[in-house]
């Protein structure tokens, strides 16, 4: 019986995790379109908690995607200000950002916290990014 309820365990896991293309075979040179930025986000691999599900990912209240554990996905967004959260059960912080013409930016969601999860949307340098997301799995259309 122990070993049904660990290969159930197994299997909702693996299911959980994202399947695409690896970005390294995938976006690595995606640029801008024009009157446009683009903008990563990439939810990181290395934590347990909250990793049971989908994450909705909005901009501006609008569902743009939806990320697994791993998973990225890539936005051709419009100049000016927008907002960007999560839409979980939980806690979620909005993250506001001027997104420039020709710019790409890279965007990070994670969970902190024990009891209550609070989902954050952040801002992170293009070396660390592209350092993270090398194996993550392409999570769009």
């Amino acid at each position: 019986m122990r070993f049904l309820i660990s290969v159930f365990a197994f299997l909702f896991l693996v299911s959980c995790t994202a399947t695409g293309p690896k970005f390294s075979e995938h976006n690595a040179v995606l640029k801008p379109e024009p009157g446009k930025g683009l903008v990563y986000v990439y939810r990181v691999s290395h934590q347990f908690k909250g990793t049971g599900g989908t994450t909705p990912f909005l901009i501006d209240g609008e569902q743009v995607g939806e990320l697994h554990t791993g998973g990225y996905i890539a936005l051709q967004v419009e100049p000016g200000p927008h907002q960007f959260r999560t839409e979980l059960f939980n806690v979620d912080q909005a993250f506001e950002l001027e997104i420039v013409e020709g710019k790409t930016y890279y965007m990070k969601i994670f969970q902190e916290g024990f009891w209550r999860l609070v989902y954050y949307t952040i801002l992170v340098p293009e070396n660390q990014a592209l350092s993270d997301i090398q194996e993550m799995r392409y999570q769009g259309n």
